[in-house]
């Protein structure tokens, strides 16, 4: 026990914070850094064995206060960065069962989720917070969003990701500014693709398909820079290869039938993009990748809706 409490107290000297039994906030902000982030949990974890070790032995009642305190930490943390990696989720049932009343008295409930990023509860927390936190929670919420969402709509989701990528780095040295674009970029993410052009998909189960096929052609230009005739063609191959999806999926087994799937992606590389190979001979040179990543989309989309799960 004594090694693992030097340990801890060693950890937070070397990074400069004299008293992690007050300092709660510089506690967190340490944490924003994953490499120092995964050495706190590694620490943690080991202090929590031990205290799992000697409990409930009175040798115990020594060290609570801290076992308390550093779990505080790693929730506020966890809730702050959105990393599961430092929920108390995995902590032995003793070790919870002294920290968790402790955590929901400082108002760090485990078993209550992050507000979600679109949620109005969110937006008004973050307005009371100052600008370096209102960045962080911000920065933390759109990150866990777009990785959450993306394999819903990959192309629109990684435009996304590389809008916050060129954010972050732009106004890394001014918080105001910073949050604000941030917010910017919420907006923007609520609103998907409301503001695109939607050619008559529906924008949540249809335009992903064209979105994916645009970027596996044509990689990250902008759908409304292409020429009329290279977005004409998308939208066709798009048409046809989401109807005979949604023709296909009907089927009760079909996410259970790899016949039934290499059957779909068969007629999608020979009676939908073959025939195309001379209005954009990519259609033909990428079929197996477009039509592997057509039916894993639909997955993704219909997948759970049409399986029974």
């Amino acid at each position: 026990m004594y090694i693992a409490t030097t340990n801890l107290k060693r950890f937070f000297a070397k990074h400069y914070i004299r008293n992690f039994r007050e300092d709660f906030e510089d506690c967190i902000e340490l944490l924003e850094d994953e490499e120092i982030r995964d050495e706190f949990i590694a620490i943690v974890k080991n202090f929590s064995n031990a205290m799992d070790k000697i409990l409930p032995d009175p040798e115990a009642l020594k060290y609570i206060r801290d076992l308390k305190i550093v779990n505080f930490i790693k929730e506020s943390a966890k809730n702050r960065f959105r990393d599961d990696k430092l929920s108390i989720k995995d902590a032995s049932d003793k070790v919870r069962d002294i920290v968790e009343e402790y955590l929901v008295s400082k108002g760090v409930d485990p078993k209550i989720p992050p507000l979600p990023l679109f949620s109005d509860d969110f937006i008004s927390k973050v307005k009371e917070e100052s600008s370096r936190d209102k960045m962080v929670d911000l920065k933390y919420a759109i990150t866990e969003y777009i990785t959450k969402c993306s394999e819903e709509d990959p192309e629109f989701y990684e435009r996304f990701s590389d809008k916050l990528k060129k954010v972050l780095e732009e106004y890394r040295e001014n918080w105001d500014l910073l949050a604000y674009e941030l917010e910017n970029l919420r907006t923007q993410l609520k609103e998907g693709r409301g503001s695109e052009r939607d050619f008559g998909f529906d924008r949540k189960t249809e335009m992903p398909f064209l979105g994916l096929i645009k970027q596996l052609v044509f990689g990250k230009t902008p759908l409304e820079e292409l020429k009329e005739d290279d977005i004409n063609l998308l939208v066709e191959v798009t048409k046809d290869a989401v109807a005979i999806i949604k023709r296909e999926i009907r089927y009760v087994d079909f996410w259970d039938n790899y016949h039934k799937q290499k059957r779909l992606k068969s007629y999608i590389i020979t009676n939908i993009l073959l025939p195309k190979k001379k209005e954009n001979p990519l259609l033909y040179d990428l079929r197996n990748q477009i039509a592997q990543r057509i039916i894993e989309l639909a997955y993704h989309i219909y997948g759970e809706k049409h399986n029974g799960h």
